[in-house]
């Protein structure tokens, strides 16, 4: 026997590539509506917006800087430039901090002033 030879009885004539694993889903076409996403904007408070993007931009920093300062202390042995944007790392990620700590302490606060009135009427 030659198993190089004809193909047997049982197997295809040629190879279809589509037949190995499952079939790809497809996504549905669903069109965003952004008037929807966006209309309950106004119901967020301005401190917890601006918490968030000062958090978001002082960590992006923070992250990049931290990055390269350590690729330039590393790499290049750089203690110049690679300190000084590890410093610039360093303080964007305390920035980054202050702002959300600093949210958490006003959102407990509130939470606390909030508990204390339901107290004072009597409720449990």
């Amino acid at each position: 026997m030659d198993p190089f030879g004809e193909s047997g009885p049982d197997e295809p004539e040629e190879f279809d590539p589509d037949s190995l694993g499952p079939d790809v889903p497809e996504a549905p076409d669903v069109e965003p509506d952004l008037e929807e996403s966006f209309a309950n904007i106004d119901e967020v408070d301005d401190e917890l917006v601006t918490a968030f993007w000062g958090a978001a931009v002082f960590l992006n920093v923070a992250l990049a800087a931290l990055a390269i300062g350590a690729m330039l202390v590393y790499f290049r042995g750089d203690w110049t430039n690679g300190g000084g944007a590890l410093l610039v790392g360093t303080v964007a990620a305390v920035f980054a901090a202050r702002f959300y700590f600093g949210y958490q302490r006003s959102d407990d606060e509130s939470a606390d002033s909030e508990e204390e009135g339901k107290q004072e009427e009597g409720e449990p």
